[in-house]
């Protein structure tokens, strides 16, 4: 005569914490249309100061700040996410983020706080020059 299989074990399945949500990934801001993400590269290029001594130096790259922003535009926590390696532009770009906050407010179908990838270039000679 078959034996019957044991009964499962659910109190070990039931009993396990559900696993966290993942945080939101950050929203990378890209240039181009009319979107929320296009008037923030805006204003950011509007404030961008290429430091002079760096440009005499010749020094070049693209820093990515990392940051958190409000509803109404105001930035509540920065950093270097990606470093351009010159210390000059990565405090640049920083520099950059303060002069042209507060940036432009989230629309409202968006969440209150989005956290964002921004990349700050700084090229001696822009492309097509």
């Amino acid at each position: 005569m078959p034996r019957a299989a044991a009964p499962a074990d659910t109190a070990s399945v039931a009993a396990a914490p559900p696993a966290p949500a993942l945080p939101p990934a950050p929203q990378e801001v890209r240039s181009g249309s009319n979107s929320w993400e296009g008037k923030v590269l805006a204003r950011m290029e509007r404030f961008r100061r290429y430091p002079a001594a760096a440009r005499a130096r010749g020094e070049e790259g693209i820093v990515t700040l990392r940051c958190r922003v409000d509803r109404e535009g105001r930035v509540l926590a920065a950093a270097v996410e990606h470093s351009s390696g010159h210390p000059a532009l990565d405090q640049a770009a920083l520099d950059t983020l303060q002069r042209a906050a507060p940036l432009p407010r989230i629309p409202d179908e968006r969440p209150e706080q989005l956290e964002l990838s921004i990349p700050v270039q700084f090229r001696v000679r822009q492309p097509g020059v």
